[in-house]
């Protein structure tokens, strides 16, 4: 195994961490490095601002939605049978999986029509099947009444997290395409042929923070609590997930790295961080360039080897949450300052990474003499109301005490 090379999907990395071990061979599941590490990210980010929500919310900053539901009932039949009918669905293919591995592993069947075939297992349906159905029946006798009633709940805003994973994925995307869209329309040549691959190459990160929180801004305006304390408590979490995004970008090699690395690396200095060659990347980059002996899907590297920014994001977006979650709790009663910051932040990452990143055939934009990439020209923008706004909104906080 080794970190100086791609790994297009977690089981290739997984299939090389055990050493071709047979057992280990799951390389034909589309889990791709890129959608695994983003999916990671997501995870990350709701955790961290279902935390700093609840926090806020205990000390009455992020209030609540009353709410009416029914206690008390007892399981239906039909709600039994759909847990049930699911549950072996989902494990029918689960099992059917590693009953067929040999087969898929070697190419006899393929991973798309075992998926859409009545192949599986059924013992394992029928098994997964009973369990889940078998756990949704439980549960629900444990709460059963004798007569079911209602009763009013409080809804927080840390509940609502399912809502904002769905929003900052679906906008998300959405906004990181339209912004890529703008920059380079050629990206999305190709884009009927294959739409999945059109959608997820290329993305711009400001694109997706631009309609992800105007996505969260009105939904924080609609359910009638704080924005500026709900923004603060999501900032932290989203700049570690997009540094943990950025692993995917590195371990797919889906063409995010730098420009060509020419010096030469001070023996102190960790290989995988100075220079890669990137070899089997999943975009094939220089097709020229084909790795001897290579029996994989991608055997392509580059010729010359390059900064692994995204390993450089990384390490910046760590950085600026260690930063944004260390002071979040001053901060606390003094809202919409650690957003603020993290637009400052956010901003000089961008702008800094960008001067190491290889984008050339990128559209620019002329202020002057100066030619400036569309991610430049939005990273000045962010750090200057960033800025603004942090001046405004400290002076603000620090009159409202003088006045008490």
């Amino acid at each position: 195994m080794t970190l100086l090379r791609c790994y297009p999907r977690v089981t290739e990395f997984i299939y090389e961490f055990f050493n071709h071990a047979s057992w280990a061979d799951f390389r034909f599941l589309p889990v791709y490095s890129y959608g695994f590490f983003v999916a990671c990210g997501f995870f990350v980010a709701a955790t961290l601002a279902v935390a700093e929500m609840r926090r806020r919310e205990k000390l009455g900053l992020l209030k609540g939605q009353e709410a009416e539901i029914i206690v008390g009932e007892a399981p239906t039949t039909t709600e039994i049978a759909v847990y049930f009918l699911f549950g072996f669905v989902a494990f029918f293919k689960i099992f059917g999986l590693i009953a067929y591995r040999p087969e898929l592993s070697h190419g006899i069947i393929s991973i798309k029509d075992f998926m859409l075939s009545a192949s599986g297992s059924w013992i394992g349906g029928i098994i997964g099947g009973s369990v889940l159905a078998y756990y949704y029946f439980y549960s629900k006798n444990k709460e059963k009444l004798t007569q079911p009633e209602k009763k009013k709940i409080t809804i927080y805003p840390s509940d609502g997290i399912g809502d904002l994973v769905v929003i900052a994925a679906v906008l998300g995307v959405t906004g990181a395409n339209f912004f890529n869209y703008l920059e380079n329309p050629g990206d999305y040549a190709n884009f009927w042929a294959d739409p999945l691959g059109s959608m997820f190459s290329g993305l711009s990160v400001f694109g997706g923070l631009i309609f992800a929180g105007i996505g969260f801004g009105i939904y924080a305006w609609r359910k009638k609590f704080s924005i500026a304390h709900f923004f603060d408590s999501v900032a932290p979490g989203f700049i570690l997930a997009n540094g943990i995004g950025r692993i995917g970008c590195h371990v797919s090699g889906d063409g995010d790295w730098g420009l060509a690395n020419p010096y030469n690396k001070p023996s102190w200095f960790p290989q995988f961080l100075w220079s890669n060659d990137y070899a089997h990347n999943i975009i094939d980059a220089e097709p020229q360039n084909v790795l001897p002996n290579c029996m994989e899907e991608h055997c392509t590297y580059l010729s010359h080897a390059a900064y692994p920014t995204p390993l450089y994001e990384l390490l910046m977006c760590t950085t600026i949450f260690i930063i944004l979650w260390s002071i979040r709790k001053k901060m606390t009663y003094k809202p919409g300052i650690i957003f603020t910051i993290f637009m400052i932040l956010i901003g000089i990452q961008r702008f800094a990474i960008e001067q190491w990143r290889d984008l050339g055939g990128r559209d620019t934009y002329h202020f002057g003499n100066m030619e400036l990439r569309q991610s430049e020209v939005i990273s000045i923008i962010m750090v200057t109301l960033g800025i603004a706004a942090t001046v405004y909104l400290w002076r603000k906080y620090n009159q409202e005490v003088n006045t008490k």
